[in-house]
């Protein structure tokens, strides 16, 4: 069975105050080398106030062949070894948005986007704080964004830690309806379909974590999202954090 994992693209998304120039974030980020991390960027083919940076850094080809292919892996890692492959070079994908003053980091919460993350604070002389989002927010997101709730997760409910409820149509359930009513504040991940434009007529689920400022989109089938519908999702999670 394919791990379901591979089929998802996640972003961390974080925000900033400082007014950064375009031209020298080009002139400072594009073609540098910070320790283990090589940095490439340019201007977005598809919005003037937006920079594509991509970031390559090597990592241990026996976690890398692990990530694809699990325990299975281990006799062509060694034969990678024996060959004097120990490293593959892996390349991450981030956008700045200087006008919503956003970046996106196409991975989730690890060491990796926090050094990048670090190295990207050192280099522009910013300071980029993860995207939380409160219950209202969350709401907000479910109520005009969505097409529909397939799952949510509370927090601190009745003497539990998490408590998770999945479904169809979860805005009108029961159960999640009595949690918000008793405990407003805490819902603090949710699972939409949400309403963007599409560029096939397939939809998917869009997982929004208020604590960690993570966007998870999958559909059961394809891994990469096209950047027209990323930036739908990401505009609407950042417009809605801002406006409270």
């Amino acid at each position: 069975m394919i791990d379901e994992v591979k089929k998802m693209t996640t972003i961390s998304l974080f925000k900033f105050e400082e007014n950064l120039n375009k031209e020298e974030v080009l002139k400072q980020l594009d073609g540098r080398k910070e320790n283990e991390y090589y940095f490439r960027a340019k201007s977005s083919r598809n919005n003037e106030e937006e920079i594509e940076i991509d970031v390559w850094y090597e990592e241990s080809i026996e976690l890398g062949m692990h990530k694809v292919f699990s325990e299975d892996a281990y006799e062509i890692v060694q034969y990678l070894i024996e060959k004097g492959k120990e490293k593959i070079i892996r390349k991450i994908y981030c956008f700045l948005n200087l006008k919503k003053k956003t970046l996106e980091i196409y991975r989730g919460p690890d060491a990796i986007t926090e050094g990048i993350k670090l190295k990207l604070e050192k280099v522009l002389t910013a300071k980029f704080s993860p995207i939380s989002l409160t219950s209202s927010q969350l709401i907000n997101i479910v109520n005009s964004y969505s097409s529909e709730l397939k799952q949510a997760m509370f927090k601190y409910v009745y003497g539990f830690w998490y408590s998770i409820i999945r479904g169809t149509h979860l805005e009108n359930n029961e159960k999640y309806i009595q949690y918000l009513q008793t405990k407003p504040d805490s819902l603090r991940m949710i699972s939409v379909m949400p309403k963007i434009r599409y560029m096939s007529s397939r939809e998917y689920m869009v997982t929004i974590n208020g604590d960690k400022g993570t966007i998870k989109m999958a559909d059961g089938c394809y891994k990469w999202k096209p950047r027209f519908e990323v930036k739908q999702i990401v505009d609407i999670v950042s417009s809605v954090a801002s406006a409270f």
